[in-house]
């Protein structure tokens, strides 16, 4: 039967490491094409825009921005299905469109194993439960894994690429990882399977495999053959990254196993040191440009390849 294995976890807790280490399997594939970043679709996130699930539902309480509009999220989602499936038709009715949509897609990329990850989803609830209405109504077996990493880690690996703040982020990271306990205890455990970046690196070979056997395919022996373990403390030698992580971050980071001395940084705030991990003027800058990009430039350009194609 063919099977859909969908990736959850926060930004920047190795979501893309372990994808691109299973996809090396024969039988294991991602999507082709996305205008995103990671072959991630962003599917589900992109669904509860476009339906206007209630602002309730979302990690800001407000919807979701990062397309611009409903309108540019639906065209984000055509253009990711007929990117993949050139000759997908898209239904007018917007619920047909992302069950229907997405159930095609699958069974495009599921020969025998279809592998999905984008990091956005676990943030939100509305996505996430438009996520398990579909594992409701779908015949395919589906596996979801769970990707947790050490918030410390996180957080500043966060900060070195995105330039978030991290004594705020971690507040986000708990709220995400209070998500992925409830899908936990949702979930079947032959559907679900909890994974920990740090035993994934510190034996790559033996994780992977049993990541295998969760999924059901044979372990082949190019998979985990590239994984690293030069970024497992890479927080550790940068002194000016001094975040003492808040009491209820601890707490939920001791629920997936964590000691108290894996959350403890020994680097002490200073004055010196809070300001060397400012973002600058051109750093705060690109931000700028980028969300530009994603919420006005990008769909236009999206919405004129759609009328090219449909011209022709």
């Amino acid at each position: 039967m063919p099977k859909v294995v969908i990736l959850l976890s926060d930004k920047r807790s190795g979501s893309t490491m372990l994808q691109e280490e299973l996809c090396n399997h024969s039988g294991i594939r991602h999507v082709d094409y996305s205008s995103h970043t990671y072959f991630e679709t962003h599917h589900w996130l992109k669904a509860s825009v476009v339906l206007n699930r209630p602002n309730s539902l979302y990690s800001g309480f407000r919807q979701y921005a990062g397309y611009g509009t409903r309108e540019n999220a639906r065209t984000y989602l055509i253009d990711t299905l007929k990117g993949n499936m050139p000759d997908y038709e898209p239904p007018e009715n917007d619920e047909e469109l992302i069950f229907g949509g997405w159930e095609a897609l699958c069974k495009t990329f599921a020969q025998p194993v279809f592998f999905e990850k984008s990091p956005q989803i676990l943030a939100e609830w509305c996505a996430l439960s438009l996520l398990l209405e579909w594992t409701r109504r779908t015949e395919m077996e589906v596996k979801i894994i769970g990707l947790i990493r050490n918030p410390l880690a996180v957080q500043y690996s966060a900060h070195e690429l995105f330039s978030t703040e991290a004594e705020q982020r971690q507040f986000g990271w708990l709220n995400i990882q209070r998500n992925l306990l409830s899908i936990q205890s949702m979930l079947p455990p032959d559907m679900f399977r909890l994974v920990r970046y740090e035993d994934i690196i510190s034996d790559p070979k033996q994780g992977l495999a049993d990541l295998c056997e969760f999924i059901g395919v044979e372990y082949e022996e190019q998979i985990g053959a590239s994984v690293h373990t030069s970024s497992k403390e890479k927080w550790m030698a940068n002194e000016n990254y001094t975040l003492q992580l808040d009491p209820s971050v601890k707490q939920i980071a001791k629920a997936f196993g964590y000691q108290d001395s894996e959350l403890i940084n020994p680097h002490k705030p200073t004055a010196e040191k809070l300001a060397a991990m400012r973002p600058d003027f051109k750093t705060r800058a690109k931000k700028q440009v980028i969300r530009l990009r994603d919420r006005v430039v990008r769909p236009v350009y999206l919405k004129l390849k759609t009328a090219r194609t449909t011209r022709k």
